[in-house]
């Protein structure tokens, strides 16, 4: 059941952008805001503040990405819970993260039905952006900055 679970919380934790990178570029004309956990996977529309457009490959290898850094904590969770004193707290402190985590999820997926822009194109929702040539064929000048929330 962890192997479901844990790329489940994993999908939920790159859609919410808890820890991430966002791209504001500045140039002659106006351009998306581009989010990543840390890949790139989601633009804002220049059509509306609501509406934002995703890149599947960058959802998946956010994916896994926080899938490996959840299996490493899950991993020394354990070894400390071998080691700890009070193992029975804080298996249920674990426990209840876990159904925490996965309500959150839940919540976060609902959110990403509702701003998940309409089609599927280059410029739309698309399996991969070229960011980096985008960027060039507009003139733009981009900084990233890493933020938590």
């Amino acid at each position: 059941m962890k192997y479901v679970i844990i790329p489940f919380i994993a999908l939920g934790l790159s859609l919410s952008m808890v820890y991430g990178v966002e791209y504001e570029c500045e140039g002659s004309e106006p351009f998306s805001i581009y989010y990543g956990s840390p890949f790139l996977f989601k633009k804002s529309s220049l059509g509306s503040s609501m509406e934002y457009f995703f890149s599947i490959s960058g959802i998946f290898l956010n994916v896994v990405v926080w899938s490996v850094l959840l299996f490493l904590l899950r991993f020394g969770f354990k070894i400390v819970l071998e080691l700890a004193r009070y193992h029975m707290v804080l298996k249920i402190a674990y426990q209840v993260a876990v159904v925490a985590l996965v309500i959150f999820t839940i919540m976060n997926l609902f959110i990403f039905s509702l701003e998940l822009g309409k089609g599927f194109a280059p410029d739309l929702n698309y399996w991969y952006w070229n960011f980096d040539q985008e960027v060039r064929d507009y003139g733009m000048q981009c900084t990233g900055t890493w933020r938590f929330q």
